[in-house]
Order: structure tokens, then sequence, then C-alpha cells
């Protein structure tokens, strides 16, 4: 059954769920990535599209605290963001680390919202967050095809 539905997603529907999971919106990708690589889909395509929409969907994270700030955040956030105001100097200090540490659950999202708010350089953060979850994606596929 689990491979019917594979074969039905396919690549389109691994990269939607990646984008999505590495949103404010909670969903393990993880969980599709090594049915994927069990299911004999390319590993190498496996990363590259989980990589590219979980990368993707975190930079429309950043966009929503980099530019919504004023339009959203502070009119329903206000307390929250207070909070990661104060850490500013810390995000642009270590946004490299924040960034690359954006595929951890849960403080991942947060850490995305925090360069987007402190308005790190996109590019750095681009770099950053890509290379995180490609290193995510990377252990996951990895050990999924040694231990299947």
């Amino acid at each position: 059954m689990f491979d019917t539905l594979l074969q039905n997603l396919s690549y389109g529907g691994l990269f939607l769920i990646s984008f999505i999971s590495a949103t404010l919106y909670p969903l393990a990708s993880e969980a599709f990535v090594v049915g994927f690589v069990v299911a004999d889909f390319s590993p190498f395509w496996v990363l590259f599209i989980a990589s590219l929409g979980n990368t993707l969907g975190s930079l429309s994270t950043y966009a929503l605290a980099f530019f919504g700030k004023s339009l959203i955040l502070e009119k329903y956030f206000s307390k929250p963001l207070q909070k990661l105001s104060k850490m500013n100097a810390n995000f642009k200090k270590f946004g490299c680390f924040y960034a690359f540490l954006s595929f951890l659950p849960l403080v991942g999202d947060i850490f995305v919202l925090g360069l987007g708010l402190s308005k790190y350089s996109f590019l750095k953060a681009t770099f950053f967050i890509a290379l995180g979850k490609i290193f995510r994606y990377l252990v996951l596929i990895f050990s999924a095809l040694y231990f299947a």
C-alpha cells in the first residue's frame, strides 16, 4: 500500500511534502524521503528534490519574517517577536550556524524566522540552509540504504 502511495505521489509529491514540512506547518518529510529510497526511487533525485523543496520552504519562512514583520508578525505575534528581537545580534553574528541548523525539528523554523527578522544576508542564509538540508537528507538516505 505504501509503495502504491509513493508511486502516485512521485517526485512532485516529495517536493510538495518537503516544502510544506519546512514551513511553520509541522510535517515529517524524513519518513517520505526514507520511504522513497526504500521503494527504489533514485537516491540522487530524492536527495535533490527533497533538499530543494525543503530549502525553498525554509526560505518562504525567511521571506515572511524579512518582508512581513511589520505587516503580519508584529500584529499577531508581538510577544514572541520581542523575544526573538533580543537575539538579533546573535542572529547577525552566528547566522551561518543558525541557518545550517535549520534542519533541526521544532527549533529550525524558529532559527529561520530569526534570520529573516534580523535581516541576515539572503545569499548566506540560502547557502547555509541548503547545506544543512542536504546534510540531513544525505544522512537519512545513506542510513536507509545501509539498513534497508
